[in-house]
């Protein structure tokens, strides 16, 4: 059966939801809604246009359609039947490159609220390791989902099916543009190189980590016949002390190394100056966020000594799997089933170090080993693993002397992200504090000139976590450190070199205000507010973000009813109503159910109001006014707003 053309009238049903994917379609002219039946009603889950395909999903894995699709006005499209489709995809290349490119699009596409996003990338790509409930879902679980879990014996032991074939495909860079060939495509397994070892002679100890990392399913070590610390001058001497600007270039030369081989991970490092113990170091081909629990840096380093025995394997295999940041689904599999099974054989070596090492030398087993359990934490789901790291983490901090002040800085951050997952998920108020304790402990090592965007994150998150303390047990000291916090992350996070983070921390710092606000009965605050949340949607928009957008939406149109609630002015309530329409319809849009319902209780409060008020004034949106609060910060004495002005509202009034 060959390809047939039809034409469908406005609003008329191509296929419905339910049915037997017989037919796949491309759009020649018009548009098509693909709608979804939801617990809250039909909910539109994508739009197409010409020259888009519509129903290969079900045609690839036989399975009834997940969704209806509308025409939208006069619609003229191709069907292909099942049979034909099938057979262009496997025999012709360019049909089966123009289906994944599709696929790819629509799943990094602002409006790819699809099936395919909703089922491959809601847990793993839109989740933060330490979620903000404002953002674009309310209390998103804190694991890194990737791929779905396979027992161990069956990894090797079965050949992906069609699907997976393309899920890997369109992943494996994630920031290529759509029809570029990848230069470097993630293979489905692990590389790992091992470098040469400084002052390591016959290279025995290069050949003892080989061999310790042999027999990992799916994982492959092969050795460099070079040293990394000859190619960066200062770092070949002996005792040499890793700084910032050696760390950065150790990591550039490293990564030049393994892009070369398209490999995911370099280990090198040194024999120390006692000749007693290894020193290695891991340097991943991508670098994992900030805010991931059990980041590994280059100032991680695993401490050994020199010929260990076998004891010392499973650490080093925990260690090495568990720095290394996935690229693709096969990947994330092998990650899953092998390292929850290694990190727990190494438990008693990892929190427990040999007495024979000196301090310095266990706390960097015990630092690494947290960050392995961390990745355990976020691979499994297991908020146990979390416990452990925390426990590891600590006792590294007893052991690492003040003299080592960057690496109290990251125990610090990572014991803080830890903590603050714990603390949410239990709505644990005493652990929240402990949270924020450790923000400002290693706020007290990390340089905000040498180390500025760590320096950013940790204060954005400090800022997130008194937030979370006052909403816990009502705390405006906590609320005012908030504030300060998140204004001077946005220093560092301005709208001009960081925009999408500077816009993330500038609706953060308007939830914070408007509570304060409220509380302390403060209009130039909730202005204050009001203009944050306006800056934000300068960055944030509908098509380029439209969740996020939607969430600062419904901060705006918060903070604007209690600006209505505490002046009388009810043209504030008519603003605040628009606000929160605007965001309800941007959330059922793209199925944020949960959100939708919040929101829309919001709408109803404020429509409320409005008909009680007989108010007829309307005046023009807030956020349709000119606002220029890029600098604002500059001039503002923020420290004495921590201190307690007499005039608090006054001083906050000049920076409106």
């Amino acid at each position: 059966m060959r390809t047939v053309t039809k034409t469908y009238k406005d609003g008329e049903i191509i296929y419905r939801q339910g049915e037997d994917s017989r037919w796949a379609f491309e759009v020649l002219e018009g548009a098509v809604e693909l709608i979804k039946d939801g617990p809250d009603g039909q909910v539109v889950m994508a739009r197409l246009k010409a020259g888009e395909l519509f129903g290969e999903l079900g045609i690839l894995d036989n399975a009834p359609r997940s969704n209806s699709a509308r025409a939208r006005g006069a619609v003229t499209a191709k069907a292909i039947p099942r049979d034909e489709f099938l057979r262009q995809v496997e025999a012709d290349p360019e049909t089966a490159l123009k289906v994944m490119t599709k696929l790819a699009r629509r799943m990094r596409s602002p409006e790819g609220g699809d099936v395919i996003r909703a089922a491959a990338y809601k847990s793993a790509a839109a989740n933060l390791p330490v979620p903000v409930p404002s953002e674009s879902a309310p209390m998103p679980p804190a694991t890194l989902r990737i791929g779905r879990p396979l027992p161990a014996n069956l990894i090797g032991e079965r050949k992906p099916n069609f699907m997976e074939k393309i899920f890997d495909a369109v992943v494996k860079d994630p920031t290529q543009r759509p029809g570029r060939k990848a230069k470097n495509p993630a293979p489905a397994d692990i590389l790992i190189l091992v470098g040469k070892l400084r002052d390591d002679y016959e290279d025995i100890q290069q050949k003892l980590v080989l061999q310790a990392l042999d027999g990992i399913p799916g994982v492959r070590a092969v050795s460099v016949d070079r040293d990394l610390t000859k190619f960066l001058p200062g770092l070949s001497d002996k005792g040499a002390v890793l700084n910032d600007d050696l760390m950065k270039r150790a990591t550039r030369e490293a990564r030049s190394w393994m892009l070369d081989q398209n490999a995911d991970l370099l280990i090198w490092g040194n024999i120390d100056s006692t000749g007693r113990n290894i020193e290695l170091h891991f340097t991943a081909t991508a670098s994992s966020p900030g805010e991931r629990p059990g980041r590994f840096t280059v100032l991680n380093t695993l401490s050994m000594p020199v010929d260990f025995y076998t004891d010392w394997v499973p650490l080093i295999r925990a260690v090495t799997l568990a720095a290394i940041d996935p690229r693709s689904f096969p990947q994330g599999r092998i990650m899953r089933s092998a390292l929850p099974a290694i990190v727990q054989a190494a438990r008693a070596m990892g929190l427990d170090p040999s007495a024979a090492m000196d301090p310095a030398e266990r706390a960097s087993i015990l630092f690494c080993y947290g960050n392995a359990c961390a990745a355990c934490a976020q691979l499994e789901g297991d908020r146990s693993w979390y416990h452990t790291a925390v426990e590891a983490w600590r006792s590294a901090i007893d052991l690492a002397g003040q003299d080592q002040g960057p690496l109290l800085g990251q125990l610090y951050q990572q014991l803080g992200l830890v903590l603050q997952i714990i603390g949410e998920r239990a709505n644990d108020a005493e652990c929240m504090e402990q949270a924020a304790d450790a923000y400002r402990r290693a706020l007290m090592h990390i340089s905000r000139r040498k180390q500025a965007l760590d320096w950013g994150l940790v204060k954005y998150r400090l800022g997130c976590v008194l937030y979370k303390i006052d909403m816990a047990i009502g705390d405006d000291n906590a609320l005012r450190e908030a504030i300060h916090a998140c204004q001077a992350s946005r220093q560092v996070f301005n709208r001009y070199t960081h925009p999408i983070r500077w816009s993330e921390v500038s609706n953060t710092l308007a939830q914070i205000l408007q509570v304060y606000g409220d509380n302390v009965r403060s209009m130039p605050v909730l202005e204050y507010a009001v203009k944050c949340c306006a800056s934000a949607l300068q960055v944030r928009t509908p098509d380029t973000a439209p969740l996020q957008w939607a969430s600062i939406q419904n901060t705006l149109g918060s903070a604007l009813f209690l600006l209505a609630k505490h002046t009388g002015e009810w043209g504030y309530m008519r603003q605040s109503s628009e606000a929160f329409r605007m965001a309800l319809m941007v959330y059922k849009d793209h199925g944020a159910g949960r959100m939708a319902i919040v929101t829309e209780r919001n709408l109803q409060r404020a429509e409320k109001q409005i008909h009680a008020s007989h108010e007829q004034q309307f005046n023009d949106p807030v956020w349709a006014q000119s606002f220029n609060i890029a600098d604002e910060t500059e001039s503002y004495d923020w420290q004495a707003f921590l201190n307690g002005s007499d005039e608090p509202d006054a001083r906050i009034d000049e920076v409106a």
